[in-house]
């Protein structure tokens, strides 16, 4: 604790001096030289023989310039937040045209949506190369090919998991914003993307399908069977599932019957699969993607 004396005034007045009583500021103040007004029994030390001694300071001046300061750093990031340049946002994902439901966002293989009777798997993303056409009229990738369905346009899927896709679609509903399609298709599961055996890689593709938001207003999904499936000397597995949406624009879809095939192509790093949808309750597309499905050869 200082002594009681004369100090310089701590609200920073020039030359101004106020008196100290040993415990708080006092009101006595003077101008300059030693305090004349002094009162008290202090020692009454004069502003020069303060180098060594300095009462507790009220802080009034500091606090001031920090005030300033801190308001002109809040003026200066409010600046910068309203000036500072717009996200590229070309370079952020972009809605999957090419899905069985279009307007939906691209597959999302860390999606944590729900779905009913089916797990919700952290889905591969690898190469999404397509693969080559071919003149044969069948649809081929790798050792896996099926028959072109007659009418169906073809277009290439994006699915991050499935390599050299070939596929086609069919427009079921024309809506706006959205839209409906059907889709017939093969491509190939890489041993190094997680898919081990056929069994296996088939339900994990078809909980794929279910849980990773490719269909719009998704609601639910459940397997309606499962087998396995041979051609010519290859084994496979078969797993047909529904997969359920609710849709304002499109009340009366209520999803689709989704087929998946993988079959064993006697390679050790790839299986091939065979996909395809068609509307529930659409019993002449069903047709051509049942067809489609028992047209699989492996060559």
């Amino acid at each position: 604790m200082a002594r009681a004396g004369w100090y310089p005034d701590p609200d920073g007045t020039p030359d101004r001096f106020r008196w100290f009583d040993g415990q708080a500021w006092t009101d006595q103040t003077t101008m300059g030289g030693r305090g004349g007004a002094g009162g008290g029994s202090g020692s009454g030390a004069s502003p020069d023989t303060l180098t060594t001694e300095r009462a507790p300071r009220s802080g009034g001046p500091i606090r001031a310039v920090l005030a300033a300061a801190v308001v002109i750093l809040a003026l200066v990031l409010v600046g910068w937040l309203v000036m500072r340049p717009k996200p590229d946002n070309s370079q952020l994902a972009q809605p999957d045209q090419n899905s069985s439901t279009p307007t939906v966002s691209a597959w999302n293989e860390k999606s944590a949506t729900p779905s009913a009777g089916s797990s919700v798997v952290k889905c591969p993303s690898g190469d999404v190369s397509k693969a080559a056409g071919s003149s044969d009229g069948r649809l081929r990738s790798g050792r896996i090919s099926v028959a072109r369905i007659s009418g169906w346009g073809d277009q290439a899927l994006d699915m991050p998991w499935v390599r050299n896709i070939s596929s086609q679609t069919d427009t079921v509903y024309v809506a706006s914003p959205t839209g409906w399609m059907s889709v017939s298709g093969v491509g190939q599961l890489a041993a190094a993307d997680g898919f081990s055996d056929a069994k296996t890689a088939a339900q994990m593709m078809t909980d794929c399908f279910a849980s990773s938001q490719y269909y719009s207003g998704f609601t639910g999904s459940k397997v309606i069977s499962q087998q396995e499936f041979d051609r010519n000397g290859h084994t496979g597995w078969w797993v047909r599932s529904e997969i359920y949406v609710t849709i304002p624009q499109l009340p009366q879809v209520r999803g689709d019957v989704v087929d998946v095939v993988v079959m064993d192509t006697g390679q050790s790093d790839f299986m091939g699969v065979y996909f395809n949808s068609a509307t529930i309750g659409d019993s002449a597309r069903q047709k051509l993607v049942d067809a489609a499905r028992e047209s699989i050869q492996v060559s």
